[in-house]
This record gives C-alpha cells, sequence and structure tokens, in this order.
C-alpha cells in the first residue's frame, strides 16, 4: 500500500504532491545519484526536482512509474524493506503490471493493450526502509534509494 500511496503522489496531481513530506522525519535519509539527502524537508526538496524533470514541459504527458517488480521482506523490529523495479513511459498515471500484484481501483495494466517495452523511455530501481513511528499505525520511510538509468 505504501508503494502505491507513493507512486500516486509523486505521478499525481501537483496539489496533493505536498502530502509526500509526511511520510518523511528529520531522521529519514534519501540516496540518488551519489548525492544523499537528510530529513523531511531536504527529501522533499530533492524529489520535488526530481520529479519536475520527469515531468517536463507537459504535465499531462509525463513520465510515470510502471512498477513491474515489487518485493517485500520484514527488516529490523517492525519494519519492511520494499523494493521496486520497472519503467517509466509517458502517460498521467503510474500503473503496476507485475504477476499477481492488482491494486484496486487502479487500472488493470493487462486491459490497457499496449506494451511497455515499446513505451518504454526510461528504467528505475527503488528501495525504501520503512519502520514504525511512535504512533500505532504510523510509519515513515527511513531510508530510500533511487536509481535512474536508460532515460532518453
Amino acid at each position: 500500500m505504501l508503494t502505491i500511496h507513493y507512486y500516486s503522489l509523486f505521478d499525481g496531481f501537483d496539489d496533493l504532491w505536498h502530502h509526500a513530506k509526511s511520510l518523511y522525519t528529520e531522521t529519514s535519509v534519501f540516496s540518488f545519484s551519489g548525492k544523499h539527502n537528510t530529513g523531511s524537508t531536504e527529501i522533499f526538496s530533492a524529489l520535488s526536482d526530481i520529479r519536475n524533470t520527469l515531468t517536463g514541459d507537459l504535465p499531462s504527458e509525463k513520465l510515470v512509474h510502471v512498477v513491474e517488480k515489487l518485493h517485500c521482506k520484514p527488516c529490523g523490529s517492525g519494519g519492511v524493506i520494499i523494493r521496486a523495479v520497472g519503467s517509466f513511459i509517458v502517460g498521467n498515471q503510474f500503473l503496476i503490471c507485475g504477476d499477481g500484484v492488482q491494486a484496486e481501483g487502479l487500472p488493470s495494466f493487462k486491459d490497457l493493450g499496449f506494451d511497455v517495452a515499446s513505451r518504454r523511455v526510461g528504467r528505475f530501481q527503488e528501495q525504501f526502509v520503512v519502520e514504525s513511528g511512535d504512533l500505532i499505525g504510523k510509519y515513515f520511510l527511513a531510508k530510500q534509494e533511487l536509481y535512474i538509468t536508460n532515460l532518453d
């Protein structure tokens, strides 16, 4: 669910993007392109820059995530590591198309009728370390690593 929430915000409407900042604490760390950002404000700023770059000049025709593989495993005391691998395509909302992964309310990838490989403009790999917060049911992103390759 975190992955769906995160990519829905990242690839979604600008007026909802600011909610992504609440996923981080002041001890959270985000790594991208050899740079490390710490704290919710610094991470949100770095992610906003990446998001703006991927959006380009036409917000309705931007690069969006297609999650092709999603792996989760427990870590620490109550935490979870999530690894997402996929493609960037030109579109208007993120998609999940991995086998056995379908989120209720999101379009079924198989019903869209197009080949990801033919529409791929780049690839991404992302790892999230999710830890429980100080309140029951509260989780935050303790660590996030993003790798983008073959962006045309």
